[in-house]
């Protein structure tokens, strides 16, 4: 049987496809959703949708969890608009908000392509960023709360996940939300990793794995991996989790 899968995988490889087992039950590594499955299998699990953008995680933890109550926070005006138009389900509330290290309000970036919209500014060195030429449509001022505050004001005591895809500014989303990861009461985090320089002062991965490491969030793997141009690595979707005690 090694034999046979050896050469099955021969085959496959001289074409340039991939085969790996996957293992029923189990965390593979492979696909998110089937390891968010394994991880988050009790029904109607929390979550938190950080930068939702136009509702592609909301749909994600949709079709591989079983009846997620989802938080969705999207700060920019027209993008949260655009999220609002959908039907999602009762399972999901909006709010049109944003995260960091204190509350307040702070100016935000609305890029052409939604999805690089940050409190940062792009990276304007071109042999570094493939989106240097970016355009900011338009800058407005948002509401900005704390994780620490939102889930106290809302009496939320656990967050089975928290997805936090912020465009550089995961830090300080993370920083926000210290007492939480204290108490022990998130129980898995998924975010991006920037390595690439897309934003101008982005947040370290470094000092996000440091800090996360500091609350005894245990890394699963990597998704998505992402190379700009070369061998290098330019960014990547994260998975942690808090291990049973």
């Amino acid at each position: 049987m090694g034999k046979l899968a050896t050469a099955v995988k021969a085959v496959f490889s001289s074409f340039g496809v991939f085969l790996a087992r996957k293992y029923p039950d189990q965390v593979n590594g492979l696909k998110l959703e089937d390891d968010l499955r394994q991880l988050i299998g009790q029904p109607n699990p929390l979550c938190f949708d950080v930068g939702a953008n136009q509702g592609q995680t909301i749909q994600l933890l949709q079709q591989c969890l079983t009846n997620p109550v989802i938080h969705a926070f999207e700060p920019a005006s027209t993008t949260f608009n655009g999220l609002a138009s959908q039907s999602h389900g009762p399972g999901v509330s909006l709010h049109q908000l944003a995260f960091g290290e204190q509350a307040g309000t702070a100016e935000f970036r609305n890029y052409e392509q939604s999805e690089l919209s940050s409190f940062l500014a792009v990276n304007p060195d071109k042999s570094e960023n493939i989106f240097f030429g970016e355009q900011v449509a338009s800058i407005e001022s948002v509401k900005v709360d704390t994780l620490d505050g939102f889930c106290a004001a809302q009496g939320i005591d656990k967050i089975d996940l928290l997805k936090i895809d912020t465009q550089g500014f995961e830090l300080p989303v993370l920083r926000g939300a210290t007492n939480l990861l204290a108490q022990k009461r998130i129980g898995a985090i998924l975010l991006e990793l920037n390595f690439a320089p897309i934003y101008e002062g982005q947040s370290d991965p470094l000092a996000i794995l440091q800090l996360l490491r500091e609350y005894d969030m245990r890394l699963v793997d990597y998704y998505e991996k992402e190379r700009m141009t070369g061998p290098e690595l330019s960014w990547t979707s994260a998975l942690f989790v808090l291990p049973a005690s």
